[in-house]
């Protein structure tokens, strides 16, 4: 039998986590984590975990995030996709660093828009934006809203290293939080770009969590990386 524990940390300094100079100058930025007994095989997020993730993403934001599975017909607009929306956004011009995580990817980059978990939990399984390499990121925006006007550059630019610094403009396009993977995918950084959001998040992770009758924590970061 599986044991699993999801928990987060507040307010991180570590430079291992690999989500660029922490504390962030604009917001605040969260750790989510977790942990199976016995270990699972394969870096990234556990199947189990990642249902809870998308859950609460989706029970507290409208989720956007890169997708190959929007790039087939999606258009320079927010169009229909089944039940979400997708959007293209040309391939031209990427750096190489970017091109380094994204291996794999499709000639167009295509958002993907959803307010369903069961959309929203490709996010962690997408060969063309690996969430265990971290090459995935998510924009968290309001539930009831459309999903925020994002272009390639600002897109990108979430990928690097400074990219907590990058986020603070997307406010004004209605980003609320943006979801990133740290170090092998083993962890998510939560940036929240407006104060409640962090918040409902945690309360959100906390429900899901206790719901699938997993363990659930708030630690210091010292116990965090001990977890």
């Amino acid at each position: 039998m599986t044991h699993t524990s999801i928990f987060a940390c507040r307010d991180p300094r570590g430079l291992h986590w690999q989500l660029g100079p922490l504390p962030p100058a604009t917001g605040r930025l969260t750790l989510v984590g977790w942990s199976q007994i016995p270990d699972p095989p394969d870096a990234g997020v556990p199947d189990e975990v990642a249902r809870v993730m998308a859950r609460a993403l989706t029970s507290t934001a409208r989720v956007t995030f890169p997708s190959s599975g929007a790039t087939e017909g999606a258009t320079r607009v927010w169009s229909p996709l089944g039940d979400d929306l997708a959007r293209a956004l040309s391939g031209k011009g990427i750096s190489d660093r970017v091109l380094g995580k994204l291996r794999g990817r499709p000639p167009n980059v295509a958002l993907m828009s959803t307010r369903r978990p069961e959309t929203a939990i490709r996010l962690f399984d997408d060969a063309s934006f690996p969430w265990w390499m971290q090459g995935q990121v998510v924009l968290l925006s309001d539930l009831e809203a459309p999903p925020p006007d994002i272009d390639k550059d600002a897109l990108l630019a979430l990928f690097g290293e400074d990219w907590t610094k990058r986020a603070a403009p997307l406010a004004a396009a209605g980003v609320e939080g943006i979801m990133r993977p740290g170090v092998d995918g083993d962890v998510a950084g939560l940036l929240s770009l407006r104060n409640e959001c962090e918040q409902v998040v945690l309360d959100a992770l906390e429900r899901e969590t206790r719901l699938a009758g997993f363990d659930w924590a708030l630690v210091p970061e010292e116990a965090f990386a001990l977890r």
